[in-house]
């Protein structure tokens, strides 16, 4: 029986190669606020005619019930010839962010986020590794199934990650596309080889460069008024 799913799973991959272009779309936006709470968001596009072939299938089934028992939220609909599914995960600090990425490690995804602060500045380093083979084969519940094999077949999957930090951006390595308005950074990532991104964001501490601004102005008026107060007592 495993064997049959396994070769049926690998058919409907086949004809997908030979009659669809990118039969999958995912779009991946991690998102740190300046709370240093955030979201990791996924949507998942499938092509209808691909995703009928096979949504009945116990494994299928399997994956959606583990996704909705971790994640915030949880929604599957149809759009024109696609079948979205999209699900999100939240944090409140860093080190939630860090628990949090134990678990999508299994789906393809190692991250990490190191925070540097100073005293007039605070520095965000994310570092992403999107790979077919950290994938953890049980999700798809195949006995035999074999990462070697999904890796092979991983060109019908297209995937765009999004990131925005707090502050402002340093250092990209190589995005697709910027957009400072949102001040956020696309990478559309080849799945079939391990992709390294690197993004570093700066966050001056406004609150404290305006205490310190404030702190030096109440010195120098004190100060002032003191000479003055002491220019008026040496005329007496």
């Amino acid at each position: 029986m495993y064997i049959k799913k396994i070769l049926v799973f690998l058919i409907l991959f086949i004809i997908s190669i030979l009659f669809l272009s990118g039969c999958v779309n995912v779009d991946i936006f991690i998102n740190i606020d300046q709370d240093e709470s955030g979201f990791i968001d996924y949507s998942i596009a499938i092509d209808k005619e691909f995703y009928d072939n096979f949504k009945q299938d116990d494994f299928f089934e399997d994956i959606r019930n583990s996704f909705k028992k971790k994640v915030s939220t949880f929604q599957e609909f149809d759009s024109k010839n696609k079948h979205i599914i999209t699900f999100k995960y939240e944090f409140s600090n860093l080190d939630e962010l860090a628990n949090l990425s134990e678990e999508i490690k299994k789906y393809g995804l190692s991250l990490s986020v190191d925070k540097v602060d100073s005293i007039l500045k605070r520095t965000f380093i994310l570092n992403a590794f999107l790979d077919t083979y950290s994938i953890d084969s049980d999700l798809l519940k195949f006995k035999n199934y074999s990462t070697d094999n999904f890796s092979n077949i991983s060109g019908l999957i297209n995937i765009k990650l999004k990131v925005s930090l707090p502050g402002e951006f340093v250092y990209l390595n190589n995005p697709t596309q910027y957009n400072s308005n949102e001040n956020a950074s696309i990478w559309e990532v080849d799945f079939q080889n391990v992709s390294r991104i690197k993004a570093v964001s700066e966050e001056i501490k406004m609150n404290f460069i305006i205490l310190i601004s404030v702190s030096f102005l109440i010195i120098i008026i004190i100060i002032v008024i003191l000479s003055l107060y002491s220019l008026r007592s040496l005329k007496f």
